[in-house]
């Protein structure tokens, strides 16, 4: 009787041993495709991330070239529009009988200049902060997306801790059957 009971004994503790490295093989077996799936997940988003990047910066090189168009189209316009008014205020001075080389008709002129110039200066600091804005646009952007890559790869580094200490406690329990 003695004898039986010592055979159930040990075939108890082979059953519960084959049980623990069973579950030590599936704990490995999900950790390895757990670290495969981070892998590819940590891939997937930086190759997304990258198409996005660049999509973002051809889409500001192209609004950045359709600002300076519009500014060259601006100062062409500015230049008509000052030689028309200079020709118009000579005009208008002549049919007075005043000189355009007279002191105060070369004043009037030389406001126009100055408020022309004006003009210029204005457009050109919006011109400047249009383009800063979308270079910061892409700067933020590619900011977000370091952070979002360092997020999940912390998240995926504290995950293969957990699985590495189950796993080590899987063998601890093991290495205690015996």
């Amino acid at each position: 009787m003695g004898a039986i009971q010592s055979v159930l004994g040990a075939a108890q503790l082979i059953s519960q041993g084959a049980s623990l490295v069973n579950g030590v093989a599936n704990s490995e077996l999900s950790r390895r495709q757990t670290q495969a799936s981070q892998d590819l997940a940590l891939k997937q988003l930086q190759a997304q991330q990258t198409l996005q990047e660049r999509q973002l910066a051809a889409q500001n090189a192209l609004e950045k070239e359709k600002i300076a168009t519009q500014a060259a189209q601006s100062e062409a316009d500015r230049k008509s529009a000052l030689r028309r008014a200079v020709a118009r205020q000579r005009a208008n001075f002549g049919a007075q009988g005043v000189g355009s080389g007279a002191g105060s008709s070369q004043a009037v002129l030389l406001g126009l200049f100055d408020e022309s110039d004006a003009e210029k200066q204005k457009r050109e600091q919006l011109d400047a902060l249009r383009t800063t804005a979308l270079d910061q646009d892409l700067a933020q952007n590619k900011a977000q997306n370091v952070l979002q890559r360092t997020q999940l790869a912390q998240r995926n580094s504290l995950d293969d801790l957990s699985s590495n200490y189950t796993f080590a406690r899987n063998i601890a329990a093991l290495g205690g059957l015996f």
